[in-house]
């Protein structure tokens, strides 16, 4: 069966910036394809590029810049992608594509286990699952994740922190913008299926053949509850 890849959406995540995103995966095509857009606050740009002047891995490009570039690498090494393309549309803006083949492959290719257990595909349906307990698979597969400069923002650090203590971690550490980009944060994923939905748990069935799951940034961030759905056609 093929199925999609959520490696656009955790790269939004990372970046730790209030963003809007737009990602739209077809799967009426053989092989499916996936397009996306977004955008990053100005204020979490600089926030990047003051953290990268502490960082080992020094770059004489903007942060940014840079991060979307190993992004596009990243994806364009994988065996199961190609076609892949990404495009800056604005200071902080970008689209990209790519063509995909089976998810569990491309997981794999990308760093994850063998037995990951984040991303299923069996009969006819999806199942995308991330707990503390899947996190370390979903480390390898996106390193921004290990970086020193995002550690400390990420649910490993922070187990058991409650959204009102993170938040006020974060105006201490941030300023006072940080805790409201946060908040205001959402990233959202649309599905075209080819056949009709039949089932799904969490989300939303916007008509027969599209579906849509969304959560917010700092769910992400602390994990203190699993970001989980199944959709199946």
């Amino acid at each position: 069966m093929k199925a999609f890849h959520w490696i656009w959406v955790l790269t939004l995540v990372l970046l730790l910036g209030s963003c809007t995103v737009s990602q739209r995966l077809d799967f009426s095509p053989v092989p499916p394809k996936a397009d996306f857009t977004f955008n990053v606050e100005e204020f979490f740009v600089d926030v990047l590029e003051d953290f990268s002047d502490f960082s080992t891995k020094k770059s004489d490009r903007p942060v940014m810049d840079q991060a979307i570039d190993d992004f596009e690498t990243l994806l364009d090494s994988a065996p199961s992608t190609k076609a892949v393309h990404l495009e800056k549309t604005g200071e902080n803006a970008w689209n990209g594509t790519f063509i995909f083949s089976d998810v569990e492959s491309l997981v794999r290719d990308l760093g994850a286990p063998t037995d990951q257990q984040l991303l299923k595909t069996a009969n006819g349906g999806i199942t995308f699952y991330l707990t503390l307990e899947t996190y370390p698979q979903l480390v390898p597969i996106i390193p921004f994740l290990a970086d020193e400069n995002f550690e400390a923002f990420g649910p490993e650090y922070n187990q058991g922190l409650s959204a009102d203590d993170y938040l006020e971690m974060i105006s201490f550490m941030l300023g006072e913008e940080g805790p409201p980009a946060i908040e205001q944060s959402t990233i959202t994923l649309r599905v075209t299926t080819p056949k009709p939905i039949k089932s799904m748990i969490n989300g939303r069935k916007l008509d027969p053949t599209t579906y849509e799951f969304s959560f917010p940034l700092i769910d992400f961030l602390l994990l203190a509850e699993p970001i989980t759905f199944t959709v199946t056609w």
